[in-house]
């Protein structure tokens, strides 16, 4: 219990501090918005104990689009920590306490997962990589257990079938999560401290607070530009079997 009282201390002690700092930069630097959240991350990582080895190196084309599998919120500060970029999120996170105004603050794209909005939703993420900023989207649509990839929602890949004459380069990332406290885990331990299925945020975040140290492997493949002939159930097909190739794997590596 000392553990995790100690690292919720810093972790809001550490979140008060830098809030009103960004709400400055993003209404009055907005070339500057990544900076803090940059260095928020990695800050938190270190507070909940996130070890991280990598695999790959993020692309140097921007604007990229990042797709990758999902099993945790850890995987925001992960991912956030590694390099500069917004999110695509579910609108209803806008509206959770404190996360939703760190995303809002992260320029997060929120989107509407109805049928109905496919086009705002195009239009928003569109917008966001003409302004030549990274954006990482999870097209699973929620988050995994750790030891599988659920198939992609081929409709966040619509951009690439509305906009053909636009050079937006994708690349995948692998989460996989690896040991607790220096020791591998099994699929049980990967089930219980990933954030998953109907599972309570709270017991959750306390059950990752009380880990001394948590191992991830963060696997880059090479970026590509879609190709023309491709529609977005090729390209999000094509996306998962990188990303579940690497997991699979990573999961079975030594």
């Amino acid at each position: 219990m000392i553990l995790i009282f100690l690292r919720l201390t810093i972790f809001l002690l550490l979140t008060l501090a830098l809030l009103p700092l960004q709400f400055i930069i993003v209404f009055f630097i907005k070339n500057c918005i990544y900076i803090i959240p940059y260095f928020y991350h990695k800050l938190c990582r270190r507070i909940f104990g996130i070890k991280i080895k990598t695999f790959g190196k993020i692309s140097i084309n921007s604007p990229i689009l990042l797709i990758s599998n999902h099993a945790s919120y850890l995987d925001i500060i992960i991912l956030g920590s590694l390099f500069k970029t917004s999110f695509v999120a579910k609108k209803e996170i806008a509206k959770w306490p404190l996360l939703g105004i760190l995303a809002k603050l992260q320029n997060t794209v929120f989107i509407d997962r109805r049928i109905s909005s496919l086009k705002k939703q195009e239009n928003q993420i569109v917008e966001h990589l003409n302004k030549k900023k990274n954006l990482v989207i999870f097209p699973e649509g929620t988050s995994s257990d750790g030891n599988r990839v659920l198939p992609f929602k081929s409709s966040l890949f619509n951009i690439f079938e509305k906009n053909l004459n636009s050079r937006i380069f994708v690349q995948t990332i692998t989460i996989v999560y690896k040991k607790i406290n220096g020791i591998p885990m099994n699929r049980i331990d990967r089930k219980n401290i990933t954030w998953h299925s109907n599972m309570d945020l709270i017991p959750n975040i306390f059950n990752v607070l009380k880990k001394l140290s948590i191992e991830v492997e963060i696997i880059f493949n090479d970026e590509f530009l879609p190709s023309k002939e491709y529609d977005r159930k090729k390209i999000a097909l094509h996306c998962w079997e990188k990303i579940n190739y690497n997991l699979i794997n990573s999961l079975y590596r030594k």
